[in-house]
This record gives structure tokens, sequence and C-alpha cells, in this order.
């Protein structure tokens, strides 16, 4: 579908100028510039010739087929020329001009119409309010960026051009090279959801970076988002985190900023490596345009200061890495060849006179361990130090081995030169081990992330498969509290003896049935939440405690009340259970310790459904108080398992009733391992 956005054989640039102050001069000149082989044809009403090139006023003008046109005028006139383009069947735009959902309700109006036009016609549209797209595989830039990009194997997609502009520029500077580099805009058409989708079969690109600020349709997204994980490492930023950064977005690209839950765990069930600032951004970057693997979380660290070695050994547990251990080969060579106070062991310190032979012994000896995933060597200027000829070893190595070699050169004045020379060399380079360090955390922490994406998708192949234990009638609309306790059983969900009395005499004839102790509970189709109106008593031991709770419930409210729930007091560990429909990725699925910890603690854990039972113990076991259920000091250990059954009866209801808004399962009573647990309070909202 996005095949002709990048390989068009033939372009229109409707807007095209020959004056310099205009877009349409800047996108034509790139596009002629940076070594396009297809036709241009610049599209203007009032010039014959633009740059030298003959123009044409409308695209129905241009006899020749167009693969792709690329419009910057003013908004009042897109959608005109968006027509146009459909009749003359141009199939792939790409809108430049701003003036649409970002400036408000007039703005709206415009880019629902281009909807609808492209919609009609079949047009696949980019923007509007777009830098517009380089591509480093057709040497095609057709955007108003300044300079183009280097050729490499990232694919690179912004919600924000100048954050496209930025890394640009910054890219170049540090030898960062691009597959696809592509400015979305608006994303009125093609999102986030087509482009990833394109990169996944892009044999061009090895791995995909974005900066998003809102997520359209966010299921299908997932499930693209993990079928590329499967492949290829996906890191994205997503800002969003605070009420201030979400009113910000609303004005610069008119994004509905999604709930943070929602996004959070979707990033990590889809497999998404998530990253959180431009910093972050660049430094995986600049990892990822070298290496696009990590084989071994283990890490050697070469120093000629013991500082900084210290200081990256707390950094690399901090990051998910392990220091490496040395094989006894490994050990007896750097004995033998480095001072005698040289530290052997990791961090490797060559000590502050070492010259750049020692960073190659140290160096060639570490790659050849196959304990060693990867190596940072950290330089700090010293009166015998070699600075150059260190960075050319570094380099040298760096072109010649599989395993990431990565370097930091700690200082100022003293390494100006050669840090210029490094930042433009093959070598990963970083003015702070930290930064290198981090970038490397992330690419290991793709390894799980590849994982998760795979779990995710088993759990969407599965959860097809249809169970239907109850009709859609029966969920219709909202259940009462008996018929809602019948919808958990024949999932599975295990639910207390549950008796309903609608009077006095019924109260009485059912308590002594159960067996008292026993828990009341109102029975109410117009009250959701019992607690609210004091509607539930439990460890009544007597029939006229009973009698009395039935009058006082019906004295207060009426005729609300339709009865009393009676059930046989339960014993066990308080659990919380919920279920709540986000409007962009679906069900967000919910699970923590009940009373205090979910009030005031808010002890919880979140995944979107559909999830597999391996998933529901992994979300069981991420809250804080999971060693309680483990048997901490004492406590006897629960029925987990029990547990991650009913968190996936909750999923499979849920995914063959999605008609479900709201579920609440509180509490859910569980018992010492292997006696279970059961469902006391329940309540479905549709």
């Amino acid at each position: 579908m996005l095949n002709n956005f990048f390989n068009p054989k033939s372009i229109a640039v409707v807007g095209a100028s020959s004056n310099r102050e205009k877009l349409g001069y800047g996108i034509l000149r790139n596009i002629l510039d940076h070594g396009y082989r297809g036709k241009v044809y610049p599209v203007n009403l009032k010039y014959n010739k633009v740059q030298g090139i003959k123009a044409y006023p409308s695209v129905l003008d241009i006899k020749q087929k167009v693969d792709l046109a690329v419009i910057v005028i003013p908004a009042q006139a897109v959608n005109f020329v968006l027509a146009e383009c459909g009749k003359a069947k141009i199939k792939n735009v790409i809108i430049i001009s701003a003036g649409f959902r970002e400036i408000g309700k007039e703005g709206n109006v415009l880019e629902q119409e281009m909807r609808e036009i492209a919609k009609k016609y079949e047009i696949n549209i980019l923007g509007p309010n777009c830098l517009g797209i380089l591509d480093s595989t057709s040497d095609l830039n057709a955007s108003f960026a300044e300079g183009m990009v280097q050729k490499g194997s990232i694919g690179f997609i912004s919600q924000s051009g100048a954050i496209c502009t930025g890394m640009l520029d910054w890219a170049n500077l540090n030898n960062v090279g691009f597959s696809r580099f592509v400015s979305m805009g608006n994303k009125a058409m093609i999102t986030e959801i087509e482009m990833l989708d394109f990169f996944k079969t892009d044999k061009k690109t090895k791995v995909v970076l974005a900066y998003l600020e809102s997520i359209e349709r966010g299921e299908e997204f997932m499930k693209v988002a993990a079928e590329l994980v499967k492949i290829k490492p996906l890191f994205i930023i997503k800002p969003g985190t605070s009420k201030a950064s979400r009113e910000a977005m609303k004005s610069h690209t008119g994004a509905l900023a999604n709930k943070e839950e929602a996004v959070k765990v979707a990033f990590s069930q889809a497999g998404i490596v998530r990253i959180n600032n431009l910093e972050e951004l660049f430094n995986i970057a600049k990892l990822l345009s070298r290496y696009d693997s990590l084989d071994s979380d283990k890490i050697a660290i070469i120093t000629n200061a013991g500082g900084p070695g210290v200081i990256s050994t707390d950094e690399i547990e901090n990051n998910g890495l392990k220091m490496a251990v040395f094989k006894k080969r490994t050990l007896d060579i750097l004995k033998k060849h480095l001072p005698r106070e040289a530290n052997i062991h990791n961090p490797v310190d060559v000590i502050g006179d070492a010259k750049a032979d020692r960073y190659e012994i140290a160096i060639e000896t570490l790659l050849a361990d196959e304990t060693v995933g990867g190596i940072i060597s950290i330089l700090t200027p010293q009166k015998t130090t070699e600075i150059k000829k260190t960075a050319d070893s570094l380099v040298k190595f760096s072109k010649k081995s599989s395993k990431p070699v990565l370097a930091s050169f700690v200082g100022g004045v003293s390494i100006e030169n050669e840090v210029k020379m490094l930042n433009k060399s093959s070598l990963a380079f970083y003015n702070y081990p930290l930064q290198a360090i981090f970038s490397l955390g992330k690419l290991w922490h793709y390894k799980k992330a590849k994982k998760d994406a795979s779990i995710y998708l088993k759990a969407i192949k599965n959860s097809k498969l249809k169970k239907n234990k109850i009709s859609k009638k029966e969920i219709i609309s909202n259940p009462n509290f008996i018929e809602s306790f019948r919808i958990l059983k024949s999932y599975d969900i295990p639910v207390v003896e549950s008796l309903l009395a609608r009077n006095v005499s019924e109260v009485k004839e059912l308590s002594e049935k159960i067996g008292y102790p026993v828990a009341m509970k109102i029975f109410s189709s117009k009250i959701s939440h019992k607690t609210d109106v004091k509607g539930v008593k439990i460890d009544i031991n007597s029939s006229s405690e009973t009698i009395s709770f039935f009058n006082e419930a019906q004295s207060k409210l009426g005729n609300k009340l339709e009865g009393m729930v009676i059930q046989p007091m339960t014993r066990g560990t308080e659990i919380i259970l919920g279920v709540k429909r986000d409007d962009n990725f679906g069900h967000l699925i919910m699970f923590g310790m009940g009373g205090i910890q979910t009030e005031i603690i808010k002890d919880v854990s979140f995944r979107l459904l559909p999830i597999e039972k391996s998933e529901a113990l992994r979300m069981i076991k991420e809250i804080k108080s999971f060693k309680i259920l483990n048997g901490y000091r004492g406590f006897p250990k629960l029925d987990i398992d029990s547990i991650a059954d009913s968190i996936v009866g909750l999923s499979n209801l849920i995914c063959d009733h999605p008609g479900i808004k709201e579920l609440d399962i509180n509490p859910l009573m569980v018992k010492e391992e292997g006696k279970g647990c059961i469902a006391v309070d329940v309540r479905i909202e549709v």
C-alpha cells in the first residue's frame, strides 16, 4: 500500500515555486538536489516553468502517470486539489499544508472533508501539517527539511515535524543513518498502524524508532506492533503522562492523548520498548545505527580511571544488564600483559598511564571471551594518554566485531578533536558512560519484549476461539446480582452460594438453610454500589439480626429494595478483579489486593485483554504485596494458581461478550494453596 510513497517513479509538486521564501521552492529543490531519479512535475497556476522545469496548471493537465503528489498550498484550497488528484487517479498524496485539525473547529471541518474525499477516490494521505518524507533507499527528499538523511537501516516516524528536523540535524552530525524518515503530522489517513505494517516487511529497515503523541485504533495498533516486534525492534517515545502535556498536544497536532495506564500496558504486552525523552531517543538511535541486537546481557567495562568504572558498575545493574565474569584464560592473558597494579577483573582498570596498546590488548582479549556480550571502553585524559591512537583502535575493533563495542571519553578541551572524529565514525560513541549503558540496556530489553509480543499474539489467536458459554441475550442489559453470579460461574469462576429472599419470612428461612454466620446484601436493580447505602452486613449470627437488617434496609430504601441476598460467611484473603473498557485500547483488566491496599495504597496491576494464564501469573507477581500471597513470614501460601484461572475466565468472558463496559469482582476470597478462591460480590455494567 505504501510502496509508492517511498519508491515513486513520478512526483507532482502542487504549489511548486521559484520563490526561495516559499515552502514550495524548498520541497521541489530537495527532490531535485538529492539524487531522485524519477519524473518531476511542478504544478503552478501562474507560471509555465518553475525552477527551469515545465510546470502544469493542474494535476489533471499532466498526461503521464503520477505515483505521488506533494501538496503545499493554503489549507482552504487543499481539498479542491485533492479531489483533482482523485480524478487524475493519483493514489498517494503528501499534504504538507497546515491549518487543519490542529487549529480547532474550522480546521477540523476541513480535515473531515479531506478524509471523505480520500475515501471516495481511495487515496492514501500522509499528513496534513507534516514535514514530508526522506528516503535514503530511493534518494527521495520530499520534504522541506534542511539536508538529507544518510543511508542506514533505521525506520523513523514522528508526529512532530520539529522533532524530525532536530533528529535529522543531530543524526548527520553523529553519523546516524535511516532507511525511511517520515513526518506524519495530523494522521488524517495514514497512521502509525499503516507505517508499522509497512516496516514489518520492508527489507531496508532493521529497527524502528517513533515519536507518537497519540495512538489511533489501539487494539489494531497493538497487534501490528507485536507482529513487527517479532521480527524487528520497536522503540517509541509516547509523551502525555502529565495533564499539562496532554493539553499541549491538543494545541499541537489536535491529538487526543490516550490514558497513560492503558498506553503503558499496551506497550508492555505488544513488546514495544518505551523511551522517555529526546536524549534517550538520540542515544538509542546512535546504538541502533550500528547494532540491531545484543546476544548477551553480560557487559565488560574497560577504563583508565577507577571512579568512572565503579559508577558504571552500578549503572550496569540499574539498566537490567550484568557485569561479565571472565573465563580463566581471559584473566591469565590480562594478568600477563597488563601492569601488576591493573585490575584484571570486571571493570578492567588499565590504570591512568595506559597508552593505546593496553586498550588494544584488553579489548581484543575480552572480545574473544564468549561470556562477554558487549564492551564499553571509558577514557579520561591524563598526562600519558594517547587519545587519538586509542580512538583509532576503538574504531578498528568496532568495525570487525559482531559484539557491540561502545566508547565514552570523559573530558572537554583535551578530547575535543577526537570526540568530533568519533561521532562521525562507525563507533557508537557517547559523552558519558551512562548513555552507553542505558542504550545497551534498552537493546537487551528487546529480547524480553520479543517474547512478550509472541505471548500477546498467541492470546489474540486463542481469544478468537469463542467459548460462548452464555448467550448474548443474557448480557443485553445490566444483569442483576444473581444473574451476574451465574455468568461468572459459566466461565469457571467459582462463586459463593447466594440465595435471594424477597420478604422477612424468606430471610429467616434461607438464613437458617445456609447456616449461621451469614452475610446479607441488598438486592436492587436501581443501586449499583451496595456499600454506598450501607447495604452489606457480615457475620450475622441469628435470625433476629437478619430480620432487623432487612427491616432497616426496607425502611431506608423503600421500593428500591427488591430483596436480600443471603450468603454463607466466606473466609480468606481479599482480592479485587476488575475490568473496564478503554475507548481506544479495549478492555483493561485489573488485579490487586482488596481492602486498604486497593483504596489507599493502590497496589494493583493491569493488562489489556485478551491474556493467557502465563500472563495472568506475571500480572499477579507484579504487585508489591505478592510476598503476602506467596507465604511471607508465617503467612500461609495462597492459591495463586486459582487467581490466575479466574483472571483467564474473566478474559474469556469479555472476549466473548465485548459489550460489557465494566465488571468488578470485589472481593474474590482466596484460600490457602490448593483450596481455591471464590467470588463473594460482583457488579456487571453493560
